[in-house]
């Protein structure tokens, strides 16, 4: 039996890279070498409570993860459903167990393996961020944002600053507004193109918001809202939850929930039900939304190179993770299974 190197989990930050059964390509699927894999918020819950292990293959004694990667094609099964991919492209797409040497493209959201070719002037690393900025892609096309409507996005991590990025590439009359804990993330942010930063350390989001929309009272409700058109909510806390639902506009107010929650959240539902506001969970994309946030990257409308912060070989998953947890200092950390280009 052929191995290869991979990053097991066998416990909560316990994390071994070790030897492991090198895949085989699946009677309908594409081997890939990975050559760039980023670490996911979900693995990250996993990393560290050990929660939403879906995303995982069993390995032992442990699960291997990973799932947003790029890489070249190493073998293609006769019965793959794919067009225009041969053996030697460089490809990005949606994979099980990415953080290994390789892993087997099998299909996940369609009934056939999503492998998408890479130009030439695309990093890894780069097409390596298209599943995130997909999640990104989904919540802005979930919102149905109009004319230069308020958007706030609470949570300056991965997902809230793809969501800046692809606001300001669609709907670039929207004013963007962003909250979060961070210096170095709001300073990111400002260089996408957003209008204004809050440090919610600092400052009463909610206050601030009110002051700047101006403030509705609403019937059978102790508190006022503010005027936002749009909350986009990325942090996945409690508090960040009812903030969103104080903030969002009465009536045609939309609370998009991008972030899953490690704990159940305390909810006042009072704000959603008399305000009449909409509430939608966005979860999952299709093969479409895939390719439309890949090309998004190919044509320059969104830079993905500056949310790379830290970038290690496979050796060192656990400090990549270890990272990862530091959301000040950590933007995204890629793992180089095979280089470190």
């Amino acid at each position: 039996m052929e191995t290869m190197k991979g990053a097991v989990l066998y416990d909560i930050r316990d994390l071994r890279v070790v030897d492991i059964p090198k895949p085989t390509v699946s009677d309908d699927g594409v081997l890939i070498k990975v050559k760039a894999v980023g670490v996911r918020g979900t693995d990250l819950h996993t990393y560290t409570r050990g929660i939403f292990r879906e995303m995982s293959l069993p390995m032992g004694d442990g699960i291997l993860f990973g799932h947003e990667f790029a890489g070249d094609v190493a073998a293609i099964a006769p019965g793959a459903d794919i067009e225009g991919i041969a053996v030697g492209d460089r490809v990005t797409g949606m994979a099980l167990g990415a953080y290994a040497e390789y892993c087997n493209v099998a299909p996940i959201l369609s009934d056939k393996p999503l492998v998408l070719k890479i130009p030439d002037h695309v990093s890894y690393e780069e097409a390596a961020t298209v599943e995130p900025l997909t999640v990104s892609l989904m919540a802005v096309k979930r919102a149905q944002l109009q004319a230069c409507e308020r958007v706030l996005i609470i949570g300056a991590g991965m997902i809230g600053l793809g969501c800046v990025q692809v606001i300001k590439a669609l709907h670039p009359g929207c004013e963007i507004i962003v909250s979060d804990i961070s210096e170095k993330r709001l300073a990111m942010a400002s260089a996408f193109g957003a209008d204004r930063s809050i440090n919610a350390s600092q400052e009463d989001v909610v206050a601030s918001m009110k002051a700047h929309t101006g403030e509705t009272s609403v019937l059978y409700n102790s508190k006022s809202s503010s005027n936002i058109d749009v909350v986009i909510e990325c942090a996945g806390l409690d508090f960040t939850l009812n903030q969103a639902m104080e903030i969002v506009r009465p009536v045609s107010g939309r609370l998009i929930a991008v972030a899953l929650y490690e704990e159940q959240p305390t909810v006042d539902f009072n704000q959603i039900v008399s305000k009449n506001v909409t509430v939608i969970g966005t979860l999952g994309y299709g093969d479409d939304d895939v390719k439309e946030a890949l090309q998004l990257i190919v044509d320059g409308k969104v830079d993905r190179m500056s949310l790379i912060s830290h970038r290690y070989e496979l050796a060192r998953a656990s400090d990549a993770f270890e990272a990862q947890t530091d959301t000040a200092g950590t933007l995204k950390a890629v793992i180089f299974p095979n280089s470190t280009q």
